[in-house]
């Protein structure tokens, strides 16, 4: 979505009523997905969108390489974009234009952003993290058990925290690999239970960090519930 939003910032030059249709279109249909409380992958695109036409704003004199530049693919194992450069120069007018539409289109942006924003806002606070067991002195990898409401359906994740630098800066990403699921009957299973579970499954973790992510929310799954928890889980694990 991303990328298709910045050729649209891009075509307004050309056509601006166009750029102006297709804009709304697209966040049309994502406040439409926002009203089943689906989040991801949009939100995330379009927080990103947002800074980089801010970007844009704030450092109009670098206009020309900047907007020049199309993102065609990502180099996985150098951490970045990799740019076509387009052969049509643009002038000073339709450069105006960019910018003009720009301006008008980032408070439409923002005012997706703030509802994706409250619906996040609520779900994470209604995603309580707890340790299960005595926690190894190593806790960059381990299990991570959430369950999804509407399918009564519990599921077990491993996760791998790391440290990445980019241009200099370090920060922690984590990776998760999905392990099993399982239905919730009647009887609850207790975290110790499926911990102990896991350990005689997957003996190269003879004591895991594992932690329980308790919700109560009945939202998606997979477009909400598990990419917010996901990114809660990593800051706690990272604090």
């Amino acid at each position: 979505m991303r990328n298709i939003m910045m050729q649209i910032f891009i075509s307004s030059a050309e056509d601006s009523e166009l750029s102006e249709y297709k804009l709304l279109a697209t966040l049309k249909n994502f406040r439409e997905q926002l009203h089943k409380n689906k989040l991801y992958p949009a939100f995330g695109e379009l927080i990103e969108l947002n800074n980089e036409l801010n970007i844009l704003l704030t450092e109009r004199n670098n206009y020309k390489s900047m907007i020049s530049k199309k993102i065609v693919g990502i180099d996985i194992e150098n951490q970045s974009l990799i740019y076509e450069y387009n052969t049509e120069e643009l002038n000073e007018d339709k450069i105006s234009k960019i910018f003009d539409f720009i301006e008008w289109a980032l408070p439409k942006i923002k005012e997706v952003i703030d509802e994706g924003t409250a619906i996040y806002d609520f779900v994470e606070s209604n995603i309580e993290i707890k340790e299960i067991g005595i926690l190894p002195i190593y806790k960059d990898e381990g299990y991570f058990i959430i369950p999804s409401i509407a399918e009564k359906v519990t599921h077990i994740y491993k996760f791998l925290l790391s440290n990445i630098v980019t241009s200099d800066v370090p920060f922690k990403s984590m990776k998760t690999q999905f392990v099993e699921s399982f239905k919730e009957d009647v009887t609850k299973i207790p975290p110790e239970t499926i911990k102990l579970s896991l350990i005689k499954k997957y003996p190269e973790l003879p004591n895991p960090a594992t932690y329980n992510l308790e919700t109560d929310v009945d939202f998606p799954f997979n477009e909400t519930v598990l990419p917010i928890a996901k990114r809660k889980l990593m800051r706690y694990l990272a604090a």
